[in-house]
């Protein structure tokens, strides 16, 4: 077992990474909770595992002295909506899930952001236990209290993310074995993550990627759970320095390094015509980065050549599936969260293993990721 702590003071907690983890989920809220008399927990799954890994974990609870109900939802993006969380709480109320109860997460990244944002929000906040059921979750969206939700746009696009709040979890408990019944293609989207970590933090991973990918992407269980603790490591060491994305540049090593392709990627990941999960919305997006990067400078053809056969390798894409207006893009990207007073900041690769905050880019900047992706310039 791999266990690793992020140092929040009273809201510290730890990352478990263990194969078989999922049998222990109980004892492990009891003996965070205390006393399990009385208590009851809202268990919110993906409805693709609710009858496999939901239902293990739902036993542990239950063994442990919980009493659970049970709420699933199809993790998809346009489940990820108020509609959805005001269902989820309306069911925390005919539960009475009371301020003694707890609400665990099992799933992939979309299941956690809803099952945190619930918990945030029912009764002014109750405990959440992120057990994440997917490659990035593990990596990354179970980790550092990010929840929430999207919201329809003006032109009818998801906004991603814009309705949540920052809302620690008691623990986070990945078990490798869950990724083994992945579909390959989600166990590729992880990859993407894990590359982003590998770009802003630790340069040497991509080559590991590189020659790992295979065993995971295989469902190899020893491989992944490697993988789970080695970029599980580089997010604590992010978040836990930077809880709320709260430190500018120049400050230091900042939470908002995390987003590197990811204001791309929120623009193109919600146009249903191009069919893209979050991690292959995120690759082409560290490729517009990347490019981002040459035109300013920072890197040469080298690093994005480095880049490209790491994504081939894990069998991400490095373009879009089919042109899209930029123009179109960047009217998305006006819309991202991380736009303050009307200006949009993009994390840029500065170096290997080094990026950094760049506040206000030229148009011409963001046009030249773009067209490396593949969208249209006019």
């Amino acid at each position: 077992m791999t266990s690793i702590n992020v140092p929040l003071g009273e809201q510290s907690y730890d990352v478990l990474v263990k194969a078989g983890a999922l049998n222990g989920v109980g004892a492990l809220l009891q003996r965070t909770l205390g006393d399990s008399t009385g208590r009851r927990v809202l268990l919110v799954a993906d409805a693709a595992i609710a009858e496999t890994h939901a239902e293990r974990v739902a036993a542990s609870l239950e063994e442990a002295g919980f009493a659970v109900s049970f709420a699933s939802i199809e993790a998809v993006e346009t489940n990820k909506t108020i509609e959805v969380l005001e269902a989820l709480l309306e069911t925390a109320a005919r539960e009475h899930i009371d301020r003694s109860g707890a609400v665990v997460a099992v799933g992939g990244g979309i299941v956690g952001d809803l099952g945190g944002f619930l918990a945030a929000s029912w009764l002014r906040g109750i405990p959440v236990l992120q057990v994440p059921t997917t490659l990035l979750a593990m990596v990354d969206a179970s980790i550092g209290g990010k929840t929430g939700v999207n919201l329809p746009l003006p032109d009818g696009a998801l906004g991603k993310n814009l309705v949540g709040a920052f809302w620690q979890p008691l623990a986070v408990v990945a078990d490798p074995q869950t990724l083994v019944s992945l579909p390959r293609r989600e166990r590729a989207c992880g990859f993407a993550e894990c590359i982003k970590h590998g770009v802003i933090a630790d340069w040497p991973l991509l080559e590991e990627l590189r020659s790992r990918a295979p065993d995971v992407l295989d469902g190899d269980i020893k491989a992944c759970g490697s993988l789970v603790a080695r970029c599980a490591a580089i997010k604590v060491n992010v978040v836990g320095v930077d809880v709320r994305e709260e430190t500018g540049p120049g400050g230091g090593v900042a939470r908002a390094f995390l987003n590197l392709g990811h204001t791309f990627a929120h623009a193109i990941e919600p146009m249903h015509e191009l069919g893209l999960k979050h991690g292959e919305a995120v690759a082409i997006g560290l490729v517009a980065a990347g490019a981002c990067a040459r035109q300013l400078g920072h890197w040469t053809q080298a690093e994005s050549d480095e880049l490209n056969a790491t994504l081939e390798a894990c069998g991400l894409p490095n373009s879009l599936p089919q042109p899209v207006d930029a123009r179109r893009l960047l009217e998305h990207m006006g819309w991202d969260k991380k736009v303050r007073q009307g200006t949009l900041t993009i994390i840029v690769p500065t170096g290997r293993g080094q990026v950094d905050m760049l506040r206000g880019p030229d148009e011409s900047l963001l046009l030249a990721g773009w067209q490396a992706v593949g969208a249209s310039v006019r």
